[in-house]
């Protein structure tokens, strides 16, 4: 079953804002007037930096297979086998660990080996975590206001 991410203003003004620093970046070494080889360079690699930046952001889903959670965000693949996550806490947090996100109500999926925890934003995110007890009955499911 695919969960697409949730998305809201105040994240997606954030990646914009970072996509056009970038970018307002790579064309500084032609505003100094230096249009060299090494301009281009920086210019081309700014532009692919945002161009997977971009998307990352656009094809964010997530993924619950027979035996893995997939988190599938651009270059971006993570695979989470059931039987290894602990806990999942779902809250409203910005800004801490591993985030592959497009909205401030979050969830975090602890589990054994890689980074440890994840924090996704899924659209459903009620039927996201009823869909990983039916997974793994052993998950512990915690609500934070915060």
């Amino acid at each position: 079953m695919v969960f697409k991410t949730k998305r809201d203003m105040p994240v997606s003004l954030i990646m914009a804002f970072l996509v056009l620093l970038i970018q307002a970046d790579a064309f500084v070494p032609f505003i100094l007037g230096n249009s060299g080889g090494w301009s281009w360079t920086i210019f081309g690699m700014m532009t692919f930096l945002n161009v997977i930046l971009l998307w990352s952001f656009i094809d964010l889903k997530y993924v619950l297979d027979e035996h893995h959670l997939y988190i599938k965000a651009g270059l971006i693949r993570s695979k989470i086998p059931y039987h290894s996550i602990d806990k999942v806490i779902q809250k409203n947090k910005l800004f801490s660990g591993y985030r592959l996100i497009g909205s401030r109500k979050t969830i975090t999926i602890y589990y054994r080996g890689g980074f440890g925890h994840l924090v996704i934003s899924p659209m459903e995110q009620k039927q996201f975590i009823e869909k990983l007890i039916e997974k793994n009955p052993d998950i512990i499911v915690e609500y934070h206001k915060k």
